[in-house]
Protein backbone atom coordinates (compact mmCIF):
# COMPACT_ATOMS: atom_id res chain seq x y z
CA UNK A 1 0.00 0.00 0.00
CA UNK A 2 1.53 3.29 -1.15
CA UNK A 3 1.93 5.86 1.68
CA UNK A 4 -0.93 7.95 0.12
CA UNK A 5 -3.17 5.23 0.01
CA UNK A 6 -2.57 4.54 4.09
CA UNK A 7 -3.52 8.03 4.18
CA UNK A 8 -6.63 7.86 2.97
CA UNK A 9 -7.34 4.53 4.91
CA UNK A 10 -6.56 6.19 8.20
CA UNK A 11 -8.57 9.14 6.89
CA UNK A 12 -11.57 6.89 6.54
CA UNK A 13 -10.63 5.21 9.76
CA UNK A 14 -11.00 8.14 11.67
CA UNK A 15 -14.30 9.81 9.62
CA UNK A 16 -15.83 6.38 10.65
CA UNK A 17 -14.57 7.20 14.14
CA UNK A 18 -15.82 10.35 14.32
CA UNK A 19 -19.14 9.49 12.89
CA UNK A 20 -20.08 6.60 15.00
CA UNK A 21 -19.01 8.73 18.37
CA UNK A 22 -21.21 11.01 16.98
CA UNK A 23 -23.92 8.96 16.54
CA UNK A 24 -23.41 7.82 20.36
CA UNK A 25 -23.44 10.73 21.89
CA UNK A 26 -27.01 11.68 20.17
CA UNK A 27 -28.68 7.99 21.27
CA UNK A 28 -27.28 8.71 24.73
CA UNK A 29 -28.07 12.60 25.60
CA UNK A 30 -30.92 12.79 26.97
CA UNK A 31 -30.63 16.57 26.20
CA UNK A 32 -29.48 15.49 22.43
CA UNK A 33 -32.05 18.26 20.35
CA UNK A 34 -31.92 17.86 16.96
CA UNK A 35 -33.90 21.02 16.53
CA UNK A 36 -32.69 24.88 17.41
CA UNK A 37 -34.80 27.55 19.35
CA UNK A 38 -35.60 28.99 15.91
CA UNK A 39 -36.74 25.75 14.51
CA UNK A 40 -38.87 25.05 17.89
CA UNK A 41 -40.30 28.38 17.91
CA UNK A 42 -41.65 27.72 14.25
CA UNK A 43 -42.74 24.50 14.68
CA UNK A 44 -45.23 26.29 17.34
CA UNK A 45 -46.32 28.78 14.18
CA UNK A 46 -44.02 32.10 15.14
CA UNK A 47 -42.12 32.58 11.84
CA UNK A 48 -38.78 33.29 13.29
CA UNK A 49 -35.99 33.82 10.18
CA UNK A 50 -33.06 32.00 10.46
CA UNK A 51 -30.91 35.02 10.79
CA UNK A 52 -32.21 35.40 14.79
CA UNK A 53 -30.74 32.29 15.57
CA UNK A 54 -29.24 32.48 19.40
CA UNK A 55 -25.50 31.54 19.75
CA UNK A 56 -26.01 29.86 22.53
CA UNK A 57 -29.16 28.76 24.70
CA UNK A 58 -29.36 26.34 27.73
CA UNK A 59 -32.25 25.33 30.06
CA UNK A 60 -31.88 23.82 33.55
CA UNK A 61 -34.22 22.96 36.39
CA UNK A 62 -33.62 24.89 39.34
CA UNK A 63 -33.88 22.03 41.98
CA UNK A 64 -30.86 20.27 40.75
CA UNK A 65 -29.37 21.63 38.35
CA UNK A 66 -30.47 19.09 35.47
CA UNK A 67 -30.39 20.17 31.83
CA UNK A 68 -33.43 20.52 30.00
CA UNK A 69 -32.61 21.69 26.84
CA UNK A 70 -29.29 22.96 25.27
CA UNK A 71 -28.23 24.26 22.13
CA UNK A 72 -24.61 25.34 21.84
CA UNK A 73 -24.54 26.40 25.48
CA UNK A 74 -20.70 26.45 25.64
CA UNK A 75 -20.09 29.23 23.18
CA UNK A 76 -18.20 32.00 24.62
CA UNK A 77 -20.17 35.36 24.51
CA UNK A 78 -20.53 39.10 25.68
CA UNK A 79 -23.55 38.89 28.13
CA UNK A 80 -23.50 42.66 28.06
CA UNK A 81 -25.96 43.74 31.04
CA UNK A 82 -26.15 40.13 32.27
CA UNK A 83 -22.90 40.54 34.04
CA UNK A 84 -25.29 42.84 36.32
CA UNK A 85 -26.03 39.18 38.21
CA UNK A 86 -22.95 38.75 39.22
CA UNK A 87 -22.32 42.08 40.51
CA UNK A 88 -25.64 42.20 42.38
CA UNK A 89 -24.68 38.28 43.40
CA UNK A 90 -21.41 39.69 45.36
CA UNK A 91 -23.74 42.74 46.96
CA UNK A 92 -25.93 40.00 48.37
CA UNK A 93 -23.08 37.83 49.38
CA UNK A 94 -21.74 40.92 51.10
CA UNK A 95 -24.85 42.04 52.54
CA UNK A 96 -24.67 38.18 54.17
CA UNK A 97 -21.26 39.13 55.43
CA UNK A 98 -22.77 41.93 57.45
CA UNK A 99 -21.19 44.66 55.62
CA UNK A 100 -23.94 46.81 54.77
CA UNK A 101 -27.58 46.64 54.50
CA UNK A 102 -30.79 47.09 52.29
CA UNK A 103 -31.28 50.80 54.28
CA UNK A 104 -27.27 51.70 54.11
CA UNK A 105 -27.30 55.10 51.53
CA UNK A 106 -24.82 55.70 48.89
CA UNK A 107 -23.97 59.30 47.64
CA UNK A 108 -24.33 60.27 43.66
CA UNK A 109 -20.84 61.38 43.56
CA UNK A 110 -19.40 63.13 40.77
CA UNK A 111 -17.92 59.00 39.51
CA UNK A 112 -21.22 58.09 39.80
CA UNK A 113 -22.81 61.08 37.85
CA UNK A 114 -20.61 61.03 35.34
CA UNK A 115 -21.07 57.26 34.27
CA UNK A 116 -24.89 57.91 34.39
CA UNK A 117 -24.17 60.61 31.81
CA UNK A 118 -22.02 58.23 29.63
CA UNK A 119 -23.27 57.75 25.70
CA UNK A 120 -24.60 54.39 24.93
CA UNK A 121 -24.95 52.90 27.96
CA UNK A 122 -28.37 52.39 29.82
CA UNK A 123 -28.73 54.33 33.07
CA UNK A 124 -31.21 56.15 34.95
CA UNK A 125 -31.04 60.18 35.66
CA UNK A 126 -29.19 60.68 38.67
CA UNK A 127 -28.58 63.84 40.20
CA UNK A 128 -25.49 65.07 41.82
CA UNK A 129 -25.40 64.84 45.75
CA UNK A 130 -28.71 62.86 45.88
CA UNK A 131 -28.83 59.61 48.05
CA UNK A 132 -30.17 55.95 47.21
CA UNK A 133 -30.46 53.09 49.62
CA UNK A 134 -29.32 49.62 48.57
CA UNK A 135 -32.71 48.65 48.00
CA UNK A 136 -33.66 51.11 45.71
CA UNK A 137 -30.64 50.80 43.71
CA UNK A 138 -30.90 46.96 43.62
CA UNK A 139 -34.22 47.87 42.01
CA UNK A 140 -32.62 50.45 39.50
CA UNK A 141 -30.04 47.92 38.69
CA UNK A 142 -32.54 45.27 37.68
CA UNK A 143 -35.19 47.09 36.12
CA UNK A 144 -33.44 50.03 34.68
CA UNK A 145 -30.24 48.41 33.67
CA UNK A 146 -28.80 50.96 35.51
CA UNK A 147 -24.99 51.17 34.93
CA UNK A 148 -24.32 53.78 37.11
CA UNK A 149 -26.28 52.43 39.95
CA UNK A 150 -24.97 49.05 39.22
CA UNK A 151 -21.13 50.95 40.19
CA UNK A 152 -22.87 52.31 43.21
CA UNK A 153 -23.70 49.09 44.76
CA UNK A 154 -19.86 47.36 44.07
CA UNK A 155 -18.42 50.36 45.06
CA UNK A 156 -19.85 49.12 49.02
CA UNK A 157 -18.28 45.87 48.13
CA UNK A 158 -14.78 47.43 47.14
CA UNK A 159 -13.98 51.00 46.41
CA UNK A 160 -11.59 50.02 43.69
CA UNK A 161 -12.92 48.85 41.06
CA UNK A 162 -10.00 46.77 40.15
CA UNK A 163 -10.15 44.85 43.22
CA UNK A 164 -14.72 44.48 42.62
CA UNK A 165 -13.63 43.09 39.63
CA UNK A 166 -10.98 40.38 40.58
CA UNK A 167 -13.83 39.32 42.83
CA UNK A 168 -16.01 38.69 40.02
CA UNK A 169 -13.45 36.77 38.44
CA UNK A 170 -12.85 34.71 41.34
CA UNK A 171 -16.08 33.98 42.18
CA UNK A 172 -16.67 33.02 38.62
CA UNK A 173 -13.48 30.53 38.69
CA UNK A 174 -15.19 29.21 42.25
CA UNK A 175 -18.18 28.86 40.75
CA UNK A 176 -16.47 26.62 37.97
CA UNK A 177 -17.90 29.51 35.40
CA UNK A 178 -15.21 28.00 32.82
CA UNK A 179 -15.91 30.00 30.41
CA UNK A 180 -16.51 33.37 31.43
CA UNK A 181 -13.82 37.01 31.99
CA UNK A 182 -14.91 39.75 33.35
CA UNK A 183 -13.60 42.98 32.51
CA UNK A 184 -15.98 45.67 34.77
CA UNK A 185 -19.47 45.33 36.74
CA UNK A 186 -21.54 46.27 34.53
CA UNK A 187 -21.29 44.63 30.72
CA UNK A 188 -20.74 47.22 28.81
CA UNK A 189 -18.16 47.32 25.95
CA UNK A 190 -15.21 48.39 28.45
CA UNK A 191 -13.94 51.03 25.49
CA UNK A 192 -17.55 52.29 26.24
CA UNK A 193 -16.46 53.20 29.91
CA UNK A 194 -13.89 55.19 28.78
CA UNK A 195 -11.77 57.16 31.87
CA UNK A 196 -13.52 54.83 34.23
CA UNK A 197 -12.10 51.35 33.05
CA UNK A 198 -10.56 49.76 35.82
CA UNK A 199 -7.12 50.34 36.45
CA UNK A 200 -6.29 46.23 36.52
CA UNK A 201 -8.67 46.07 33.32
CA UNK A 202 -7.66 48.77 30.92
CA UNK A 203 -8.64 46.60 27.53
CA UNK A 204 -11.09 47.59 25.14
CA UNK A 205 -12.82 44.60 25.74
CA UNK A 206 -16.30 42.80 26.17
CA UNK A 207 -17.14 40.92 29.44
CA UNK A 208 -17.22 36.69 28.03
CA UNK A 209 -19.23 34.05 29.47
CA UNK A 210 -21.72 31.12 27.69
CA UNK A 211 -25.34 30.13 28.30
CA UNK A 212 -23.84 27.11 30.48
CA UNK A 213 -21.75 29.61 32.60
CA UNK A 214 -24.96 31.68 33.18
CA UNK A 215 -26.92 29.32 34.35
CA UNK A 216 -24.55 27.96 36.79
CA UNK A 217 -24.40 31.68 38.18
CA UNK A 218 -28.31 31.96 38.27
CA UNK A 219 -28.46 28.64 40.23
CA UNK A 220 -26.38 29.94 42.78
CA UNK A 221 -27.85 33.33 43.04
CA UNK A 222 -31.28 31.92 43.28
CA UNK A 223 -30.43 29.15 45.80
CA UNK A 224 -28.65 31.58 47.91
CA UNK A 225 -30.52 34.77 47.16
CA UNK A 226 -34.46 34.02 46.38
CA UNK A 227 -34.89 37.39 47.53
CA UNK A 228 -33.68 39.27 43.93
CA UNK A 229 -37.38 37.67 42.55
CA UNK A 230 -38.71 40.52 45.05
CA UNK A 231 -37.44 42.68 42.16
CA UNK A 232 -37.17 41.18 39.40
CA UNK A 233 -41.17 40.09 39.10
CA UNK A 234 -42.44 43.93 38.50
CA UNK A 235 -42.74 44.83 34.94
CA UNK A 236 -43.56 48.50 36.15
CA UNK A 237 -41.77 50.15 39.30
CA UNK A 238 -41.29 53.50 40.43
CA UNK A 239 -38.35 54.85 42.86
CA UNK A 240 -37.86 57.51 45.45
CA UNK A 241 -42.04 57.82 44.64
CA UNK A 242 -43.30 61.56 45.85
CA UNK A 243 -39.68 63.06 45.71
CA UNK A 244 -38.12 65.10 43.49
CA UNK A 245 -36.03 61.95 42.17
CA UNK A 246 -38.89 60.28 41.02
CA UNK A 247 -38.37 58.10 38.30
CA UNK A 248 -40.60 54.78 36.51
CA UNK A 249 -38.63 52.37 34.86
CA UNK A 250 -40.72 49.15 32.62
CA UNK A 251 -38.97 45.99 32.45
CA UNK A 252 -36.76 44.88 29.53
CA UNK A 253 -38.01 41.02 30.16
CA UNK A 254 -40.81 40.59 27.97
CA UNK A 255 -41.43 36.94 29.16
CA UNK A 256 -42.15 38.39 32.52
CA UNK A 257 -45.86 37.70 33.41
CA UNK A 258 -47.15 40.74 32.77
CA UNK A 259 -44.94 42.26 30.25
CA UNK A 260 -45.99 42.28 26.48
CA UNK A 261 -44.80 38.73 25.66
CA UNK A 262 -45.40 37.53 28.92
CA UNK A 263 -45.45 33.74 30.18
CA UNK A 264 -47.54 32.52 32.99
CA UNK A 265 -45.24 31.95 35.92
CA UNK A 266 -42.17 34.16 34.72
CA UNK A 267 -40.78 35.96 37.48
CA UNK A 268 -37.53 37.19 36.64
CA UNK A 269 -34.27 37.78 35.89
CA UNK A 270 -31.72 39.97 34.00
CA UNK A 271 -31.50 41.20 29.87
CA UNK A 272 -28.53 41.80 27.84
CA UNK A 273 -28.11 44.01 25.10
CA UNK A 274 -25.42 45.77 22.99
CA UNK A 275 -23.54 46.30 19.48
CA UNK A 276 -21.50 43.32 20.18
CA UNK A 277 -23.66 40.90 22.03
CA UNK A 278 -27.04 41.42 20.40
CA UNK A 279 -29.69 40.55 22.31
CA UNK A 280 -29.78 38.24 25.39
CA UNK A 281 -31.59 36.98 28.60
CA UNK A 282 -31.51 35.14 31.71
CA UNK A 283 -35.21 33.85 32.52
CA UNK A 284 -36.68 32.48 35.24
CA UNK A 285 -40.33 30.48 35.90
CA UNK A 286 -41.99 28.21 37.89
CA UNK A 287 -44.93 25.69 37.07
CA UNK A 288 -46.55 23.75 39.52
CA UNK A 289 -43.14 22.39 41.29
CA UNK A 290 -40.88 22.73 39.03
CA UNK A 291 -38.25 26.49 38.62
CA UNK A 292 -36.13 26.25 35.11
CA UNK A 293 -33.85 28.74 34.49
CA UNK A 294 -33.52 29.53 30.52
CA UNK A 295 -30.24 31.34 29.13
CA UNK A 296 -30.28 32.39 25.76
CA UNK A 297 -27.22 34.50 24.34
CA UNK A 298 -26.63 36.20 20.75
CA UNK A 299 -30.01 37.14 19.15
CA UNK A 300 -28.64 39.55 16.53
CA UNK A 301 -28.75 42.29 15.76
CA UNK A 302 -28.88 44.96 18.02
CA UNK A 303 -30.01 47.51 15.38
CA UNK A 304 -32.64 44.76 14.33
CA UNK A 305 -36.12 46.20 16.08
CA UNK A 306 -37.33 42.43 15.83
CA UNK A 307 -34.28 40.87 17.44
CA UNK A 308 -35.69 42.10 21.06
CA UNK A 309 -38.85 40.53 20.76
CA UNK A 310 -37.63 37.12 18.70
CA UNK A 311 -35.57 36.38 21.84
CA UNK A 312 -38.47 36.21 23.82
CA UNK A 313 -40.72 34.51 21.20
CA UNK A 314 -38.17 31.98 21.09
CA UNK A 315 -37.78 31.68 24.59
CA UNK A 316 -40.97 31.19 25.34
CA UNK A 317 -41.36 28.55 22.77
CA UNK A 318 -38.80 26.87 24.50
CA UNK A 319 -40.57 26.89 27.75
CA UNK A 320 -43.72 25.00 26.32
CA UNK A 321 -41.24 22.53 25.21
CA UNK A 322 -39.72 22.00 28.43
CA UNK A 323 -43.24 22.73 30.71
CA UNK A 324 -44.43 19.70 28.30
CA UNK A 325 -41.98 17.17 28.15
CA UNK A 326 -40.48 17.25 32.03
CA UNK A 327 -42.58 17.55 35.53
CA UNK A 328 -41.36 17.46 38.68
CA UNK A 329 -43.52 14.27 40.96
CA UNK A 330 -43.55 11.59 43.23
CA UNK A 331 -41.88 8.41 42.31
CA UNK A 332 -41.31 6.18 45.04
CA UNK A 333 -44.03 6.17 48.21
CA UNK A 334 -42.12 5.80 51.66
CA UNK A 335 -42.93 2.63 53.32
CA UNK A 336 -42.48 -1.02 52.35
CA UNK A 337 -41.50 -2.18 49.08
CA UNK A 338 -40.46 -5.26 47.45
CA UNK A 339 -37.01 -5.20 45.65
CA UNK A 340 -35.88 -8.27 44.13
CA UNK A 341 -36.23 -10.73 46.67
CA UNK A 342 -35.91 -8.77 49.75
CA UNK A 343 -37.88 -6.48 51.38
CA UNK A 344 -37.00 -2.88 52.19
CA UNK A 345 -38.43 0.08 53.95
CA UNK A 346 -38.03 3.52 52.51
CA UNK A 347 -38.07 6.46 55.04
CA UNK A 348 -39.56 9.23 53.01
CA UNK A 349 -41.09 9.89 49.66
CA UNK A 350 -38.82 10.53 46.69
CA UNK A 351 -39.57 13.29 44.18
CA UNK A 352 -37.73 13.74 41.58
CA UNK A 353 -37.96 15.15 37.61
CA UNK A 354 -39.50 12.83 35.23
CA UNK A 355 -38.65 12.79 31.95
CA UNK A 356 -42.09 11.73 29.91
CA UNK A 357 -39.70 10.44 27.05
CA UNK A 358 -37.15 8.83 29.16
CA UNK A 359 -38.15 5.43 31.12
CA UNK A 360 -36.63 5.61 34.40
CA UNK A 361 -35.90 3.29 36.86
CA UNK A 362 -35.22 3.48 40.72
CA UNK A 363 -31.87 1.98 41.94
CA UNK A 364 -31.02 1.09 45.61
CA UNK A 365 -27.67 0.82 46.22
CA UNK A 366 -25.82 1.20 49.65
CA UNK A 367 -28.94 2.18 51.88
CA UNK A 368 -29.80 5.02 49.33
CA UNK A 369 -32.44 5.26 46.40
CA UNK A 370 -32.92 7.20 43.52
CA UNK A 371 -34.59 7.73 40.04
CA UNK A 372 -32.15 7.05 37.31
CA UNK A 373 -32.65 7.59 33.99
CA UNK A 374 -30.12 8.85 30.95
CA UNK A 375 -29.45 12.84 32.27
CA UNK A 376 -27.10 15.28 32.10
CA UNK A 377 -26.33 18.21 34.76
CA UNK A 378 -24.61 21.55 34.43
CA UNK A 379 -21.92 20.54 37.01
CA UNK A 380 -20.09 17.41 38.43
CA UNK A 381 -21.27 19.12 41.70
CA UNK A 382 -24.99 18.02 41.20
CA UNK A 383 -26.66 14.59 41.56
CA UNK A 384 -30.48 12.86 41.44
CA UNK A 385 -32.02 13.37 44.68
CA UNK A 386 -32.22 10.51 47.01
CA UNK A 387 -33.69 9.21 50.39
CA UNK A 388 -32.46 6.58 52.35
CA UNK A 389 -34.14 2.56 52.78
CA UNK A 390 -33.05 -0.25 54.78
CA UNK A 391 -33.93 -3.88 55.25
CA UNK A 392 -37.45 -4.13 56.11
CA UNK A 393 -36.65 -6.94 58.59
CA UNK A 394 -33.77 -4.78 60.59
CA UNK A 395 -36.43 -2.01 60.01
CA UNK A 396 -39.22 -3.80 61.98
CA UNK A 397 -37.51 -4.62 65.51
CA UNK A 398 -35.90 -1.16 65.56
CA UNK A 399 -39.53 0.24 65.17
CA UNK A 400 -41.00 -2.68 67.80
CA UNK A 401 -38.39 -2.11 70.02
CA UNK A 402 -38.39 1.64 70.21
CA UNK A 403 -42.49 1.68 70.31
CA UNK A 404 -42.35 -0.73 72.94
CA UNK A 405 -39.12 0.56 74.97
CA UNK A 406 -40.98 1.43 78.05
CA UNK A 407 -42.51 -2.04 78.31
CA UNK A 408 -39.00 -3.40 77.49
CA UNK A 409 -36.82 -1.71 79.84
CA UNK A 410 -39.52 -2.38 82.44
CA UNK A 411 -39.65 -5.88 81.90
CA UNK A 412 -35.82 -6.14 81.72
CA UNK A 413 -35.60 -4.60 85.21
CA UNK A 414 -38.49 -6.89 86.69
CA UNK A 415 -37.11 -9.81 85.34
CA UNK A 416 -33.28 -9.06 86.83
CA UNK A 417 -34.65 -7.76 90.22
CA UNK A 418 -36.45 -11.40 90.21
CA UNK A 419 -33.50 -13.22 88.89
CA UNK A 420 -31.53 -11.02 92.27
CA UNK A 421 -34.19 -12.50 94.26
CA UNK A 422 -33.88 -15.68 93.10
CA UNK A 423 -30.44 -15.91 93.71
CA UNK A 424 -30.71 -14.74 96.84
CA UNK A 425 -33.28 -17.47 98.26
CA UNK A 426 -31.39 -20.40 96.90
CA UNK A 427 -28.27 -18.76 98.40
CA UNK A 428 -29.47 -18.00 101.90
CA UNK A 429 -33.31 -19.29 102.34
CA UNK A 430 -33.38 -18.26 105.94
CA UNK A 431 -33.60 -14.80 105.27
CA UNK A 432 -36.88 -15.22 103.96
CA UNK A 433 -37.95 -17.69 106.45
CA UNK A 434 -36.89 -14.90 109.59
CA UNK A 435 -38.55 -12.01 107.25
CA UNK A 436 -41.87 -14.21 107.23
CA UNK A 437 -41.85 -15.11 111.11
CA UNK A 438 -41.20 -11.79 111.71
CA UNK A 439 -43.98 -10.16 109.83
CA UNK A 440 -46.48 -12.84 111.47
CA UNK A 441 -45.29 -11.68 114.69
CA UNK A 442 -46.58 -8.25 114.42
Amino acid sequence: MTTSNKRGFMMQISTKLLLSLLMIFLLVSPVADARSPVEIANEQGKQIGEQYEPHGTIVIAQKNGQILYADDPSTQWPPASMSKLMTIYLVYEAMDQGKFTKQTTVKVNEKFYDISRLPMLSNNHFRLGATYTVDELLQTALTASSNSATYMLSSLVYKDDTKFIDLMNKTAKALHMTETHFYNPVGAPNNLMLQYKAKGYPQDEDNISSAKDYAILTHQLLKKHPDILHYTRKPVVTVKKGTEYEETFHTYNHSLEGAKLGYKGVDGLKTGSSDTAGFNTTLTGKKKELRIILVMMGVMDWYDPPAEFNRNIMANAIMDDVYARYSFKKVLTKGKHKVGDREVYVYNDLYDLVDHKTKGTLKYRNGEVHYDYQRQFIDAGYQPPTVKYEDYQRYAMRKFINDNYGWIIGGITLSILSGILLMIYALKPHLFRDLWNQENQK
